[in-house]
C-alpha cells in the first residue's frame, strides 16, 4: 500500500518543564489520587506563592487538574507524565485524522450499512450530514478510532495520544497503527480494497493548505520519499513527489487532482506522449486522404473534358449527317 504525507489533522505539541515543574508534577506522579497544596509545600520545600504558580502552569499545559482542595494528574495523562519526568523534551501527537482513498470497492458497498453494522467491535450510527443531507455517512467508533464510511472514502481519526521524544517517530506509531486497522478491515470483509503500490492514505488537516509539518520537513530533507516497513509483507513509501504529492490551495482544485489521479489508475489512459503519436499519425492519414481525394478530383476534371470533346466531336458529325441529308 502507498502512503502519501502532506498534511496532518491534529496537534504535535512540544513540552518542557523547569526543575520546580518536575518536581510538583513527580509528587503528584507518586500520589495519583491527588494531594492539596500545603502537603505539596511540605513534600517539595517550596513556598505557596510558588507552589501556585507552578500548579496553575502544570494545570495551563493539561497536566494536572484541580478537583478542589486536591491538585491531581487527570485521567488518560498518567503515562504521558510519566514519560515526561524522564525526558524534558517530550512531544505529543493526538487527534491526528487521514483520508483512505477506496480507489476499488465491493459490489455490495453502496449497502454498507446491513454489513457495516455487523462490526460488533464498533459502534454503529448513521450521520446525515451536508445540505440537505448530501454527504450522508455511516460512522464507527470506539475507544481508539472514529472512521466515517463514504462512497469512495474512509475518513479515520485516531482517538489515541503518541507520546516521543521524537517528532517524526510520531507520525510513523500512528501510520503503523493505520495499516493495522486497514488489514484487519480487509479481512473482516474478505475484500482487497488496499492495491499495492497505489497512495491511498493522505494524511490531512482542516485547510488544504500543506503543513510545515515534521514529517514534511523529513522528506524535504532528504529530497525523496522515505520507507516505513512495518514487516516484511507491509511497506509505506511516504513521498510528496509528483503526482501523488501534489496538492492544490483551493478545495475545488484538489478535487480535480483526485479524480485525474483515480481516472488514471482505474481506466489507464494513454499518456501525453503516447496521444501525441496518435494524433501525429492520424493527422498524416488524413493527409493522405487529403491528397487521394485531390487526385481523384484531378482525374474527374481530365474526364470531365474528354467527355465535353467528345459531345463536341458528337454535334459536329450530327451537323455533317444533316447537311448531306
Amino acid at each position: 500500500m502507498g502512503c502519501k504525507v502532506c498534511k496532518v489533522k491534529g496537534v504535535q505539541s512540544e513540552i518542557k518543564l523547569k526543575n520546580n515543574d518536575k518536581l510538583i508534577l513527580q509528587n503528584l506522579y507518586q500520589n495519583r489520587e491527588g494531594l492539596r497544596v500545603i502537603t505539596l509545600m511540605k513534600l517539595t520545600n517550596l513556598k505557596k506563592r510558588n507552589i501556585y504558580k507552578r500548579l496553575n502552569i502544570l494545570r495551563e499545559k493539561g497536566l494536572i487538574e484541580n478537583i478542589f482542595p486536591v491538585w491531581k494528574i487527570p485521567y488518560g495523562r498518567v503515562n504521558f507524565c510519566s514519560k515526561l519526568l524522564r525526558s524534558d523534551n517530550i512531544f505529543e501527537l493526538h487527534n491526528i485524522g487521514c483520508v483512505v482513498k477506496l480507489i476499488k470497492i465491493p459490489d455490495w458497498w453502496s449497502r454498507r450499512k446491513n454489513y457495516l453494522i455487523r462490526l460488533k467491535e464498533f459502534q454503529f450510527k448513521k450521520v446525515d450530514w451536508g445540505k440537505k443531507n448530501s454527504n450522508p455517512y455511516i460512522q464507527l467508533i470506539n475507544e481508539n478510532w472514529v472512521i466515517q464510511t463514504y462512497p469512495e472514502s474512509l475518513i479515520i481519526i485516531s482517538r489515541k495520544r503518541y507520546y516521543s521524544d521524537n517528532p517524526y517517530e510520531l507520525s510513523i506509531n500512528f501510520l503503523k497503527d493505520i495499516y493495522d486497522l486497514l488489514d484487519w478491515f480487509e479481512e473482516r470483509f474478505r475484500f482487497k480494497f488496499f492495491l499495492e503500490g497505489i497512495p491511498h492514505i493522505e494524511l490531512r488537516s482542516n485547510d488544504f493548505n500543506r503543513l510545515n509539518d515534521y514529517i514534511a520537513n523529513k522528506v524535504k530533507d532528504l529530497k525523496t520519499k522515505f520507507l516505513v516497513q512495518i514487516d516484511k509483507r507491509r511497506k509505506v513509501w511516504v513521498d510528496l513527489s509528483e503526482p501523488f504529492g501534489k496538492e492544490a490551495n483551493y478545495p475545488e482544485g484538489q478535487e480535480i487532482l483526485e479524480k485525474v489521479t483515480k481516472d488514471h489508475l482505474l481506466n489507464k489512459p494513454m499518456l501525453n506522449s503516447e496521444l501525441q503519436l496518435v494524433v501525429s499519425q492520424t493527422a498524416k492519414q488524413i493527409q493522405q486522404v487529403t491528397n487521394n481525394q485531390l487526385l481523384d478530383a484531378r482525374n474527374i476534371i481530365k474526364h470531365q473534358k474528354v467527355l465535353d470533346e467528345m459531345l463536341i466531336t458528337m454535334k459536329l458529325i450530327q451537323k455533317n449527317i444533316n447537311r448531306k441529308d
